[in-house]
């Protein structure tokens, strides 16, 4: 004979809606604060009339130059030593070189002439269309 408070139902079912709840929310809250991270490092692009908007390339080397000088690969702070080594990589598609327009002129053309060192003449300077 069984102890009787052995058979006493002790409510034990579990409700997971609070729980699918939470994973739902957690998941909504990650998918929205991806899209509004930044996609590359912020610069104020000069204004120029006859730029022209070109089709995104995934093989095309982006190059940032910031107001301090900076020079930037991804997000990435990069030297400018390294750069004959990202062009050698990246030789399949074009070089972009986006400036900010307070930056100093020297670190522009420093680029460039690496650029050019490296034989390569598929350069696009980015700015702003007015």
């Amino acid at each position: 004979m069984e102890p009787e408070f052995l058979a006493d139902d002790f409510g034990t079912d579990l409700d997971l809606t609070p729980l699918i709840d939470v994973v739902f929310m957690l998941l909504l809250f990650f998918i929205l604060a991806s899209t509004f991270s930044p996609p590359v490092l912020k610069v104020m692009l000069p204004a120029a009339g006859t730029a022209e908007r070109v089709e995104d390339d995934a093989l095309r080397l982006v190059l940032t130059i910031d107001d301090a000088g900076g020079l930037y690969h991804l997000q990435t702070p990069i030297s400018i030593e390294e750069v004959p080594a990202l062009l050698a990589a990246a030789a399949d598609g074009p070089v972009e070189v986006r400036v900010d327009r307070a930056a100093p002129f020297d670190a522009f053309v420093e680029v460039l002439d690496r650029t050019r060192a490296a034989g390569r003449n598929d350069v696009l300077i980015t700015a702003k269309s007015e």
